[in-house]
């Protein structure tokens, strides 16, 4: 029995009747006219077409400007809720996911359900429309378009709200492959998550064949080797691992992509050769402001910036705060840990890490925005700084804060990743072989760090690949998910997150002490956010699993 209900209008189908472009820059998306476009003008002018698929681009939330429910919740990343991170703000999201603090009646970013099954809907209204074109061959380009931003939307969906388990368990979430109307079925059970996989894979291989390889076409845009780099992600985190290792390659063997040479300014570099896929930013048509407390021009480089750097207007919040658990982790520039490496010296902790380290975490006397940093205890850039370390990854330190607000693109797809999702697939396929080696020293070298140790066994191998992942893609919001894909996520995250308290010394000298920050909590239904409850009550079929 087909069941009318008031179901959200973000499921329903149909056209929306104002479609406002969120992208700015001219060589990327050219922005709409914020006038009404009707069903016929949209999908009988080739520029209505791509005002339409350009709305959904613009739609899409990202570390820079995530759907958020007021303040600056937004600009605080799911690192935070990882062991790599804390953040300085108690009313963040992430100190609600830290702690399991929510409930399915109030989920951390809650309307990402209901907004991701939006960008799903228009894509299949566009899906149903695009033939419509007089234009074949835009109307080809933009189906394979929209059958990425598919794909990437479930995706997201999946390992936000599934979980992998074996046979076919609905463990994954709702397909709606088509524009529904009241008079369809609105009551949409979970799929496995297997078939979400093989759902989302069917529209990346749809988008690789109808899309160019990469030049040709707009910054910002899908292109096949997005696909393809997706596709591979895809199916590592369904642990396919041959399969997955197989679509990375695709992209590594195209040579349409190599490692940008600056680690550092690779993310404020825009349109680089490492960039395969990006949320592209430019001020000040489409930039990081959130209007916090109704300060303006308050973004990325506010919210993540110590209180007492101040700008033309306020000071910093002083955001996403690296932990000791996360410092820890570099390597030595010997290429070896650090407690097994001569070079470590305690009384001079971050001297001779990875040069990464500079590049990603702030720590005490570092320079930052033009002078040294005084983290120390009762030093003047000590509020708000819980862990003693705050990020430096993605700051534009000559932007005067306030002046402005940051417009730095978000790379959600870069080629390191590719290389990193290859290595990892490729071992657990069949072991460390060459390629593994090759794959992992590139991304090592670039940073200007020695090649990996000849002879490592797998599983020695798998444990350098997880570490050489939480280095080289910290705080770009992966670690939260390897953790969990891993299953290692209770052992991280029942414990405490420490951070390092330093103290000077009468002689200018400084003692440091590790500390620990706060007490997390990891229940094991903590592998999946819930379905918000009004969702479940507009669609009771989609269960919540994992004890929600």
């Amino acid at each position: 029995m087909k069941k009318k209900s008031n179901i959200s209008g973000k499921v329903l189908g149909g056209l929306l009747v104002i479609f406002i472009l969120f992208g700015c820059q001219k060589d990327f998306l050219d922005q709409v006219p914020k006038d009404s476009l009707t069903e016929e003008t949209v999908w009988s002018d080739p520029q209505g077409a791509i005002q339409f698929v350009n709305a959904i681009y613009g739609e899409m939330p990202s570390g820079f400007d995530r759907w958020y429910d007021g303040w600056a919740k937004g600009l605080y990343l799911l690192d935070g809720a990882s062991d790599d991170g804390d953040v300085s703000m108690g009313w963040t999201h992430s100190t609600l996911l830290q702690n399991a603090q929510f409930l399915p009646t109030y989920v951390p970013w809650g309307n990402m359900w209901g907004n991701y099954y939006n960008l799903i809907r228009k894509a299949n209204v566009a899906l149903e429309n695009l033939d419509r074109l007089e234009d074949q061959e835009l109307a080809s380009r933009l189906k394979g378009e929209v059958y990425f931003l598919r794909g990437f939307m479930y995706h997201k969906l999946l390992r936000l709200f599934g979980y992998r388990s074996e046979g076919g368990d609905p463990t994954g979430v709702p397909l709606i492959d088509k524009s529904l109307s009241l008079d369809d079925d609105l009551q949409i059970p979970r799929a496995s998550y297997d078939e979400v996989v093989n759902f989302i894979i069917a529209d990346l291989d749809k988008a690789a064949e109808l899309l160019p390889a990469k030049g040709g076409i707009e910054a910002g845009r899908a292109t096949s080797g997005a696909a393809k780099a997706y596709k591979g992600r895809v199916l590592l985190y369904a642990e396919k691992w041959q399969k997955s290792a197989e679509a990375s390659n695709e992209v590594i063997s195209s040579g349409n992509y190599s490692l940008f040479p600056d680690y550092r300014t690779l993310f404020l570099t825009k349109n680089n050769e490492e960039i395969i896929f990006a949320k592209k930013f430019l001020y000040p048509d489409k930039h990081h402001q959130t209007n916090a407390g109704g300060t303006p021009n308050a973004g990325w480089d506010v919210y993540n910036t110590p209180a007492s750097y101040r700008g033309v207007s306020d000071a910093g919040w002083g955001g996403n705060l690296p932990t000791q658990n996360f410092v820890g982790s570099y390597d030595m520039i010997d290429g070896k840990p650090q407690d097994e490496s001569p070079l470590y010296d305690p009384k001079h902790p971050w001297d001779n890490l990875d040069p990464r380290f500079e590049a990603t975490v702030v720590h005490n006397g570092a320079t930052f925005r033009g002078r040294k940093v005084e983290l120390f205890v009762g030093g003047r850039d000590d509020v708000f700084m819980h862990t003693g370390y705050f990020v430096r990854k993605f700051h534009d330190e000559d932007l005067v804060i306030y002046s402005r607000s940051s417009d730095q693109d978000w790379i959600f797809m870069r080629y390191a990743e590719v290389l990193l999702n290859y290595a990892e697939a490729k071992n657990e396929a069949s072991g460390p072989d060459g390629s593994v080696y090759d794959a992992i020293n590139a991304i090592r070298n670039r940073a200007g760090m020695p090649d990996l140790p000849e002879g490592l066994s797998q599983s020695e191998m798998r444990a350098k690949i997880r570490n050489e992942r939480r280095i080289e893609l910290a705080f770009e919001e992966h670690r939260y998910f390897d953790i969990r894909r891993w299953r290692i996520a209770p052992d991280l995250l029942n414990g405490p997150v420490q951070g390092m308290h330093t103290y000077k010394n009468d002689d200018g000298s400084f003692t440091y002490e590790i500390f620990d920050v706060e007490q997390r909590n990891f229940p094991e239904k903590m592998y999946v956010l819930p379905i918000p409850q009004d969702e479940i009550d507009k669609n009771p079929a989609a269960k919540q699993i994992l004890g929600w």
